[in-house]
C-alpha cells in the first residue's frame, strides 16, 4: 500500500462565529429604508445584495517520512506531513433595483474565501494504541481550490519496545493511524473575520517513506 487512504471520518464538533468589525468601517449599504423609490432610475433605488462564500475544507495527515530509530536511545523521529484543500466558493455582490428588478454589477467577492489558521493533530497508532505525535502548526492564506501540504518534524521517545514496535510497524510502508484534527479557519466577508472551527477524527492508512534505524 503506498497511496494514502481513508477508512472512516466524522466531524464531531464544529461552530462558527462572527467577529464584527465597528459598524463605523463598513460602509455598507443592502437596503434602504428611509428614501422612497417612485419610479426606479433614482439613484437610491439601487441596492447593494451579497451570496455569503461557501466554506468548505479538508485536512489530515497524508505521509510520515524520514523516519530515524535510535533504539538504544529508545527514540524515533521524522516528519509528519499534513494537507489542507481549500473547496470553498467565493461569494458574490450585485447591485439591484427595487423597483425594476434590474441587476448590474454582479461579480465574485475577490478574496471573500481565502483562508488563515491554525490547527492541532494527535496521531495515534492504532495496533498500539500509542501516541506517535502531536502537532501545532499553521494555515497561511489558502485561495479556493488550492491545497498546501504542511511538513511537520516529530519526536518520539519511549521503552525500546515500544520503539521497536513502532519501526516495525514503519518498515512495512505503511500506518493505520487514527487521527484527529482540531482546526480553526478564518476569512473575511463584509468586513467582518468569520471563524469556523471543527474537530475531525479520522481513521486512515498513511503511506511511509524513507525509514532508518540504529543502535545508537
Amino acid at each position: 500500500m503506498e497511496e494514502y487512504k481513508i477508512v472512516e471520518e466524522e466531524v464531531v464538533e464544529e461552530k462558527e462565529y462572527v467577529i464584527p468589525t465597528p459598524a463605523a468601517l463598513i460602509p455598507l449599504i443592502e437596503e434602504n429604508w428611509f428614501l422612497p423609490c417612485i419610479f426606479g432610475f433614482e439613484p437610491w433605488c439601487w441596492v447593494r445584495k451579497y451570496k455569503d462564500p461557501v466554506i468548505n475544507f479538508v485536512i489530515h495527515a497524508i505521509e510520515v517520512s524520514d523516519a530515524n530509530a535510535h533504539l538504544l536511545k529508545g527514540e524515533i523521529d521524522g516528519t509528519i506531513t499534513t494537507l489542507f484543500q481549500n473547496k470553498s466558493e467565493e461569494g458574490w455582490t450585485w447591485l439591484y433595483n427595487v423597483k425594476t428588478h434590474e441587476v448590474k454589477d454582479k461579480h465574485k467577492v475577490k478574496g471573500s474565501a481565502d483562508l488563515s489558521g491554525n490547527f492541532k493533530e494527535n496521531i495515534v497508532v492504532e495496533a498500539l494504541d500509542e501516541v506517535l505525535c502531536k502537532i501545532k502548526n499553521t494555515i497561511s492564506k489558502t485561495k479556493p481550490g488550492k491545497e498546501v501540504k504542511i511538513k511537520t518534524t516529530f519526536k518520539k521517545k519511549g521503552y525500546m519496545k515500544t520503539i521497536v514496535s513502532i519501526l516495525e510497524i514503519l518498515l512495512t510502508g505503511h500506518i493505520y493511524v487514527d487521527d484527529e484534527v482540531n482546526v480553526k479557519v478564518e476569512y473575511q466577508w463584509k468586513g467582518d473575520m468569520h471563524v469556523v472551527e471543527k474537530k475531525i477524527k479520522i481513521k486512515a492508512w498513511l503511506p511511509v517513506k524513507n525509514v532508518h534505524f540504529s543502535f545508537s
